[in-house]
Parts: C-alpha cells; sequence; structure tokens
C-alpha cells in the first residue's frame, strides 16, 4: 500500500488517517496501528518541517506491507514501512541526539524524544539514501488478532 502526503494544511493527519483504515481493513490490531501510526506521524513531520523548512509541498511517501505467517509456529506477522523524502540527508538512527531520558524534564534538551519514542515503538529502524531520497525503514511484528508485543 502506497501512500503521498499531499499539499494540503491537514497533509499529516490525513496521511495517518488513510494508513490506520487501510491496516484496519487487513486485520491488523488497532494496538499495533496506534503504534505505527504514532512512528509515521513522527517521521513525516520531521521531514516535513526539518527537511522541508515546513513547505507544505513536501515529497513525502510512506509504503506499507502486511507480511503475514512470517513466524508460521509463533503465527507472528509484521508491517513493513518505508518512509521516504526528498530532502537533504538526514540518518535519524545515527544523526538525531539520544534523549538524556534519566535527567528531569525540565534540563532536558528540545528534541531527540520522537526519535527515541519510533525506535522503543518498532522492532527495526534503519536508515539508507538511496537516488536522492531518504529511506527509513521500520519492521513492527504482531500477533494477528492479539495485542502488540511489546
Amino acid at each position: 500500500m502506497k501512500f503521498r502526503l499531499d499539499d494540503q494544511a491537514d497533509a499529516v493527519s490525513r496521511l495517518v488517517e488513510q494508513i490506520e483504515r487501510a491496516l484496519m481493513a487487513e486485520g491488523v490490531p488497532m494496538q499495533v496501528i496506534y503504534a505505527v501510526n504514532l512512528c509515521v506521524e513522527e517521521l513525516v513531520l520531521n521531514s516535513v518541517n526539518h527537511g522541508y523548512g515546513g513547505a507544505a509541498a513536501a515529497d513525502v511517501e510512506v509504503e506499507v506491507e502486511v507480511e503475514v505467517d512470517v513466524d508460521v509456529e509463533r503465527q507472528q506477522q509484521r508491517l513493513i514501512i518505508d518512509i521516504s523524502d526528498g530532502a537533504a540527508a538526514f540518518d535519524p538512527t545515527t544523526e538525531a541526539a539520544e534523549p538524556d531520558t534519566d535527567a528531569e524534564i525540565d534540563d532536558r534538551p528540545i528534541g531527540g524524544l520522537g526519535i527515541h519514542l519510533v525506535k522503543r515503538l518498532t522492532d527495526e529502524m534503519s536508515y539508507r539514501r538511496l537516488d536522492g531520497r531518504n529511506h527509513v525503514h521500520l519492521v513492527k511484528g504482531f500477533e494477528p488478532g492479539g495485542d502488540a508485543e511489546e
């Protein structure tokens, strides 16, 4: 399933809603959908706000694939999400500052918590630069009809 950010004011929320409807139709558990949508929203907003400087016409695409019977014995399935944009190269897996989660909230610098959350909510997160585009690849395993694995 491919989704593309449009140039409307509420483009990111509309994109997330489209992904949610598509995943619901595929029978993905809601807990997994919520986690994935939070990750997609964080990464797409980062792309729009930082990569494109808030431009409404940001070139962002999201591809989502549901893989079934990944682990037949455990009845494990997984979502594969690829978020790509044409902004300047930026690897969130290495370039985003790791937040100090032990520091008091008032002592923490702004930024970094979103990427930290994406890493915690997914099983895999990787980055590559291909054909002038950033690609962030996420994997989220789940049991069909069950709750997300934490």
